[in-house]
């Protein structure tokens, strides 16, 4: 059993952007975020052509309801293992390590992690 949701980069910027998925978001309890899903965030933003001070603005928002996970030997070594056997992108691989070692459920929009277990996809 899981004991924390880890939301990844696609459902925080669909919150962002179009202002789903509130019932995630705007919850009580602190979310799990790894530390690559701002790197993509942050570029995804920067591609709609967001101004860097509201971009700014949102990932302060997102730090401030997130336990931000970062990324350690031991996440690296599970991303790893993940990358050669699930054949995952490199940045998806981190992020489901993440989610595994912190016993969380993974949150996302990204059909990559399709039939991964404690993955729940919107």
């Amino acid at each position: 059993m899981t004991e924390y949701n880890l939301i990844d980069s696609s459902i925080w910027i669909d919150y962002l952007i179009n202002g789903n998925h509130k019932e995630l978001i705007e919850k009580e309890e602190k979310l799990l975020l790894a530390t690559i899903s701002i790197i993509e965030i942050k570029k995804k933003l920067s591609k709609l052509k967001i101004p860097t001070k509201e971009i700014n603005n949102k990932l302060d928002y997102i730090k401030k309801h997130s336990i931000i996970i970062n990324l350690d030997e031991k996440i690296a070594e599970k991303a790893s293992d993940i990358v050669i056997e699930k054949e995952l992108p490199i940045a998806d691989s981190i992020v489901y390590a993440s989610a595994m070692i912190n016993n969380a459920l993974l949150l996302t929009l990204d059909n990559d992690f399709r039939g991964l277990d404690n993955v729940k996809i919107f």
